[in-house]
């Protein structure tokens, strides 16, 4: 498949012009120029009723009766002649109560007694639907019969609509509307938010996108094999086609080749945040999760801004939510957590460590998500004279894993989340907790001095100084019980393979790796001179044994092979105890 520039502007799901459109019912001013139209005229007794109970929703109610040959009940309102000249269809956003309703359309030049151009419609009962009805299925009838050899409708001839019930069902009925307006497969615009939220069972994005004639959307959704969220509500930022058209043409080349579908994948969620979030939310938020992991930052300064991407239209329905355009492409972070330490000039001594851990893997953009509650510079500096000195020896590799561990959460932890989380378990699951310190977001006794670093694999919290108390001081290593011992050991173990075994069954066989590895440092660290000799011997030969190994998914089974014995050695010792 060769895709050209311009046709990636199709990538997020919809764009826009900056035209206006035609129709645009939003009952924002009332719905006093609707009439009902009743079976009445001609004897019947079914009724029919606008109102609006509730400020943008026009409500058609009534009953549909079938007594003296009566059976429809509707509504109409006049437009003027031309306004939907260009346009495609018309799409409503409706409420309804599971009935079929038929849509009316009156043309200047076919005048028919009882008739007029019409396309049924379903509705489902209490949910809100977003439907949208192409003028070129509507079909001509009169008193209900189709009319033969009909002239074809002619658009800019419009000028009335109307919604009808005549199911031949009696009973009460009600319908709901959010809006009705005109459509062009190629302009899509916003001009006000639904004031509910939209979900439809009937239509799917890639529906959606195929209406609007998004064929590209659907080529490249399938080539980048993304699976959005069933049933639930999104918000899309979307970028205009000539935000796309600046991209670089290597730039473009790349993203649609076989090696690019990460980075062509990356970039497609990275624009799609979970949760329906209407512009009027925008105002009161200033970061937001993305499908990609990484956050978008939320600016108001004369406008609303969308990680320095400025919003150009808000709030168009789509069946799972809205859609915001965007004057830019959204490029999330494509370095790693170690990469960027790296890079930071405040983050050296940090990066030192890991060295000193070797767990350089472990914080790679292979490994992850974590967060990062990195000590700066400073806060190594601060510690007491020869305790980093002392930390950074080899001989003491177990005892800075340790102390590194206490600053790794799993997870990506924003810092808008961390009052409200209150606390988090790290890596080994220890307990640190999140507060506020002379107004600072604290981590344990350490502020935060930069929060929200985002990285391909996680985020980064600078803090001025590091963490070494998580947890109340318990028994030292040589007074832990052979009960507690096996509750600490037991606790890494289900840790591990909780982390590891998903991350594995996923094909990132190295990060599982890495997981076991620091599991089985961190039991040979917990009570070195207190474990069973033979479990110390097989922890040791696995390390040593999986040294020897390049490929990383048979070092992830010689280490989880390694702790498998572990914890049937320790369970048979137990069972012997007990039996004793």
């Amino acid at each position: 498949m060769h895709l050209k520039a311009a046709t990636i502007a199709s990538l997020l799901l919809l764009t826009t012009t900056a035209s206006s459109q035609p129709l645009n019912l939003d009952f924002d001013q009332g719905v006093e120029s609707w009439r009902v139209v009743v079976d009445g005229v001609m004897g019947g007794r079914s009724t029919g009723r606008v109102t609006q109970q509730e400020t943008g929703i026009l409500t058609f109610s009534g009953n549909l009766s079938l007594e003296n040959n009566g059976g429809f009940s509707q509504i109409r309102k006049n437009i003027d002649e031309g306004a939907l000249t260009d346009q495609d269809g018309l799409e409503l956003v409706v409420r309804g109560d599971g009935r079929t309703y038929q849509f009316d359309i009156r043309t200047s030049n076919v005048r028919l007694m009882a008739g007029g151009y019409q396309l049924k419609f379903d509705t489902t009962d209490g949910e809100w639907t977003t439907i949208q009805l192409p003028f070129d299925e509507f079909r001509l009838y009169s008193f209900g019969r189709k009319v033969p050899n009909p002239p074809a409708l002619d658009i800019s001839k419009i000028e009335s609509i109307g919604v009808t019930l005549a199911d031949y069902n009696t009973g009460e009925f009600e319908i709901e509307f959010d809006s009705i307006r005109s459509y062009n497969t190629s302009t899509i615009t916003a001009t006000k938010a639904p004031s509910h939220s939209i979900t439809s069972a009937d239509q799917t994005v890639i529906d959606v996108a195929r209406a609007a004639g998004l064929n590209t959307l659907i080529d490249l959704i399938d080539l980048a094999e993304i699976e959005l969220p069933n049933n639930e509500n999104l918000t899309v930022f979307a970028p205009t086609e000539e935000a796309f058209s600046k991209l670089p043409a290597e730039t473009v080349k790349y993203l649609t080749a076989p090696e690019g579908k990460d980075t062509l994948r990356s970039i497609l969620t990275y624009h799609i945040v979970p949760n329906t979030t209407r512009s009027s939310d925008l105002l009161n938020i200033r970061s937001l999760p993305t499908l990609n992991g990484q956050s978008l930052s939320v600016s108001l300064n004369n406008s609303i801004t969308i990680a320095g991407a400025s919003v150009k239209a808000t709030d168009i329905p789509f069946n799972q939510g809205v859609v915001h355009v965007i004057d830019s492409v959204l490029i999330p972070e494509s370095q790693s957590i170690l990469d960027i330490a790296i890079n930071s000039d405040q983050l050296s001594t940090l990066v030192a460590a890991v060295q000193a851990a070797g767990i350089e893997d472990q914080l790679s953009s292979e490994n992850g998500p974590w967060t990062v509650f990195a000590p700066a510079n400073s806060a190594f500096a601060s510690l007491p004279d020869g305790v980093l000195d002392s930390l950074l020896k080899s001989s003491n590799r177990a005892a800075l894993i340790d102390t590194l561990g206490l600053h790794l959460v799993p997870g990506r932890i924003s810092s808008n989340e961390l009052l409200i989380n209150k606390k988090a378990r790290t890596f080994f699951g220890h307990t640190i907790d999140f507060t506020l310190r002379d107004g600072q977001l604290a981590v344990q006794d350490a502020k935060i001095l930069k929060a929200d670093i985002q990285a391909s694999n996680g985020v980064i919290h600078i803090i001025d100084s590091v963490i070494t108390k998580s947890r109340p001081k318990q028994q030292s290593q040589t007074q832990l019980s052979s009960t507690q011992l096996n509750s600490q050991i037991m606790n890494i173990y289900e840790l591990a393979v909780e982390r590891g075994v998903p991350l594995f069954n996923m094909g990132q066989h190295r990060a599982c790796a890495s997981i076991y590895e620091v599991a089985i440092e961190s039991v040979l660290a917990l009570a070195p001179n207190a474990l069973d000799p033979n479990t110390t011997d097989r922890l040791m030969l696995a390390l040593s044994e999986a040294s020897t190994k390049n490929n990383w998914s048979d070092r992830a089974w010689i280490y989880r092979r390694a702790l498998d014995d572990m914890i049937r050695n320790f369970r048979s010792i137990s069972q012997a105890h007990t039996r004793g």
